[in-house]
């Protein structure tokens, strides 16, 4: 899942910096956001019967509900990706592009795509308490950076920027950090 998940923001990434991609790696996201959601489904499904068998205990239980808040959290994370796919191409196609306004959305997704492999890698692996409170300031700074970033498109707008531009950069950076939410919720259940 953690896999197609990347896939996703992969075709986003390349949906904002490559021209002419748009339409194809938004059928892929969709594509993809829909397998996620059966294999969600599957996965959660076997999950919960795990935690059922007579020979799980209480220990087995806890972990196979924290794997299905997982499962959770990048199921959600994936429904972002979709929906910060449909923003973006709204944003591209409505919008007189600004070459700035660009890299700062590619960059922004970016590290939070950075973020989510570092995620991958934990849960692969296991996680330290050190890299816990890691993962906590890396999604501070995420959340930081929307701030700045619609602060500086506010203040565009102010200044007779395009608003419906403007209007649709914030809604970008807006759902680039509740992907980023979706992520550092991972890292809580790891």
């Amino acid at each position: 899942m953690s896999a197609k998940v990347m896939e996703m923001m992969d075709a986003l990434f390349n949906s904002i910096t490559k021209k002419g991609l748009m339409e194809e790696e938004s059928k892929k996201v969709n594509f993809l956001e829909n397998y996620i959601d059966e294999m969600s489904e599957s996965i959660t499904h076997f999950l919960q019967k795990c935690s059922r068998l007579p020979s799980a205990n209480s220990s087995d239980r806890n972990y196979f509900a924290r794997l299905i808040h997982i499962t959770d959290s990048i199921e959600t994370l994936s429904d972002e990706c979709c929906s910060l796919m449909h923003t973006v191409e709204k944003y591209l196609t409505s919008s007189e592009l600004n070459k700035d306004r660009i890299n700062e959305i590619s960059n922004y997704l970016d590290s939070v795509r950075v973020f989510f492999e570092q995620v991958c890698t934990y849960f692969a692996l296991g996680v330290s308490d050190v890299q816990k409170v890691q993962g906590e300031i890396i999604e501070q700074k995420i959340d930081d950076t929307k701030k700045e970033l619609k602060k500086a498109s506010r203040k565009r707008i102010e200044n007779n920027g395009d608003v419906k531009s403007e209007l649709h950069y914030i809604d970008v950076i807006r759902k680039i950090e509740k992907a980023g939410d979706c992520v550092y919720s991972i890292i809580q259940s790891v």
